[in-house]
């Protein structure tokens, strides 16, 4: 009885380590981005917009999530050290770095006058954009729960020291609020459903469809369509693939997929695109079909 009690807990344990690497290497890359180019925002270089900055980045690695640091990351982008930027510039550096979803976000200080003092209540702005597709993943604007007032008069640097005192706080609330938002994208196994371009070429319309019947099998599967702007024909056929699983997962499927289907192809991913080629001239051995994707 206690024997197999053991035997018991020791295959839940080797179950749960053997999820957890899965689960970490699915879930999304993230890049926090500060958004300066409005003139009305607080600059990317000043002590409340660092505490905030890190403040959101502690929220999201608390939680779980896979927060990378754009200055670690971007040592030789041209964008290092520029001060503003605009959100083109943010998301083409995004997609450099190989980052998944980028959180752009802009601090106003919000100032209301009063008769000897003035009090700041600043607020944060920003959007989530999903980097290879684009899509907009939803905005947020957060207010801080405390003000903080300054006597006049008052110079640049009492304003700041004044931010800093409360920049901590809203930073933790925004860094809360957005891993609500970004667990949405995350299924129940780690990962976000993405939208990939299946590419083939040299395969003929009956292996193609061999092709849409298996990838169906496939884990994290969500659906696909044919990319009706892409150039089909006979020998080349475009594909739209929802998936949860992550690039390598997919690659692993696509190779044992192409075995068991006796068509041997070269397989080639870049950012969200898969592109496979069939190579004519080398033959496979016909391999027994197995439903173990």
């Amino acid at each position: 009885m206690i024997r197999n009690l053991f035997s018991v807990l020791f295959f839940v344990l080797l179950y749960c380590v053997s999820i957890n690497p899965a689960f970490a290497a699915d879930l999304p890359r993230i890049m926090i981005a500060g958004d300066g180019f409005d003139p009305g925002t607080l600059s990317r270089d000043s002590r409340p917009f660092t505490q905030v900055l890190n403040s959101i980045s502690n929220s999201l690695l608390n939680q779980g999530f896979d927060v990378k640091d754009e200055a670690a990351l971007s040592s030789t982008s041209h964008l290092r050290g520029k001060t503003n930027r605009n959100e083109a510039e943010l998301i083409e550096t995004a997609k450099d770095l190989g980052i998944d979803i980028i959180v752009i976000f802009s601090i106003y200080p919000n100032k209301k006058n009063d008769n000897n003092t003035v009090r700041i209540r600043p607020r944060v702005a920003g959007r989530l954009v999903s980097v290879y597709d684009g899509s907009k993943l939803g905005n947020f604007d957060i207010k801080s729960q405390i003000s903080k007032p300054i006597e006049k008069p008052y110079s640049r640097n009492d304003e700041l020291e004044a931010l800093s005192d409360i920049s901590a706080i809203l930073g933790q609330e925004v860094g809360d609020v957005l891993a609500e938002r970004i667990a949405g994208y995350v299924d129940a196994e780690g990962g976000r459903l993405q939208e990939w371009v299946m590419v083939f070429d040299g395969f003929n319309n009956y292996e193609i469809m061999d092709i849409e019947d298996t990838i169906q099998t496939f884990s994290g599967y969500d659906s696909h369509r044919i990319k009706s702007n892409s150039q089909n024909s006979e020998r080349h056929s475009e594909l739209f693939y929802r998936s949860s699983v992550d690039s390598a997962k997919l690659k692993r499927n696509l190779v044992r997929m192409f075995k068991k289907l006796n068509l041997k192809s070269s397989i080639y991913i870049s950012g969200l695109q898969v592109h496979a080629v069939r190579n004519k001239k080398m033959k496979m051995n016909r391999v027994q079909q197995q439903n173990s994707w």
